[in-house]
């Protein structure tokens, strides 16, 4: 049986710092340096099949976007941001 590698590439599928799937094509993830959450759109399978929509250091602004972005979330994605904390840097 082979392991399953995480990807340090922020648009990979695999990537190691996914928080949250907001559907089937949404994401939330923090960025590789941790300063700041991504939301991100799926657009399709080819070389980057992710790409950033909206940046974001405070969980208020993320949960706006991503609640404006996406038709209907996952509410269960939603309660994962609703409980990080108020800004990126108290998450490091």
């Amino acid at each position: 049986m082979k392991d399953f590698a995480y990807s340090r590439h922020e648009t990979a599928d695999n990537y190691h710092g996914v928080i949250a799937v907001l559907d089937d094509r949404h994401r939330v993830i923090v960025c590789k340096d941790g300063i700041q959450w991504i939301l991100q759109r799926r657009r399709g399978r080819g070389q980057r099949p992710w790409n950033a929509l909206h940046y974001c250091q405070t969980q208020k602004a993320l949960t706006r976007v991503c609640r404006t972005s996406c038709r209907a979330p996952d509410p269960i994605a939603m309660q994962v941001l609703a409980r990080l904390p108020d800004h990126i840097r108290a998450a490091r």
